[in-house]
């Protein structure tokens, strides 16, 4: 339930004013190329892990999906939103909505099917594609563009209040979910799964966002953004889709949770790195 009103009630009002406040850079278009170069490089590196280690099929996939894919549209955007000066709110969302978003239900589709049945070879759900992309939050990605453009950043307050009030509520609706969702217990049989994933998503993942995004050309806020977002903790799509196709949910969810708990630490100390 708290997943659907921050979706459909909370995110798109930030999403919107975010948009339509926003100095529309040419350097954003860049800003989803560097989450699908973060994405393909964190593919890489666990699928080449867990074939050095021989892990049998369900429990690999779910720690590749569990590492290759952040957090970046519950814990990313509210983040950066409430993260002050020195970050691109624009860029969080243009990383979330055509990097995280349409990695979600591609890659991590294939990768779920691929090791989760072995029936059935990789394939993408183009349904869900189509589903996620009228999902409010895209609405309002491009709501919030054609409005910029159109008449600038200036609303009336009697629309621009309540928007924000709406949006405000999407960190502590993340928040309390994240606290609903913990689960410690069995941890203990996984902890080399999670001590990777941990690694690998709160640490590794930085660094390659740093690299690329310098790769690109980024710098300042829009570069800062890349570096935070690519150093969110597993997606939680990831564990609902990996579980939906036959990987080892225990693993996925391990990771969900103790990579949220860790996040709290190290993304304030990468955000002190970055400033």
């Amino acid at each position: 339930m708290l997943v659907r009103v921050v979706i459909y009630l909370a995110l798109p009002p930030l999403i919107f004013l975010i948009l339509v406040r926003a100095d529309l850079r040419g350097t954003l278009l860049l800003v989803p190329v560097a989450g699908w170069l973060i994405h393909l490089a964190l593919l890489g590196l666990a699928w080449a892990s867990v074939r050095v280690w021989g892990m049998e099929r369900p429990r690999a996939g779910a720690l590749i999906v569990a590492t290759a894919v952040g957090n970046t549209g519950f814990f990313g955007l509210p983040l950066i939103a409430a993260s002050g000066e020195g970050f691109s709110l624009p860029a969080a969302v243009m990383y979330d909505a055509l990097a995280t978003g349409l990695i979600t239900w591609t890659s991590t589709v294939a990768v779920s099917t691929a090791y989760g049945r072995a029936d059935e070879g990789p394939r993408v759900s183009l349904g869900d594609l189509g589903r996620a992309l009228l999902l409010p939050p895209n609405w309002a990605l491009v709501a919030g563009i054609a409005v910029n453009l159109a008449y600038g950043g200036d609303l009336p307050l009697l629309v621009e209040r309540p928007l924000e009030l709406m949006g405000a509520a999407v960190l502590p609706l993340t928040m309390l979910y994240a606290g609903l969702m913990i689960d410690v217990r069995g941890l203990g049989r996984l902890w080399g799964e999670v001590a990777y994933a941990v690694v690998v998503r709160l640490g590794l993942a930085a660094l390659l966002g740093l690299a690329i995004g310098r790769a690109l050309g980024l710098d300042g806020d829009v570069l800062n953004t890349v570096v935070i977002m690519a150093a969110m903790p597993t997606a939680m799509m990831s564990l609902v889709i990996g579980a939906r196709s036959g990987l080892r949910a225990d693993v996925v969810a391990g990771c969900v949770v103790v990579t949220t708990l860790l996040c709290t630490a190290t993304l304030p100390a990468v955000r002190a790195v970055l400033l």
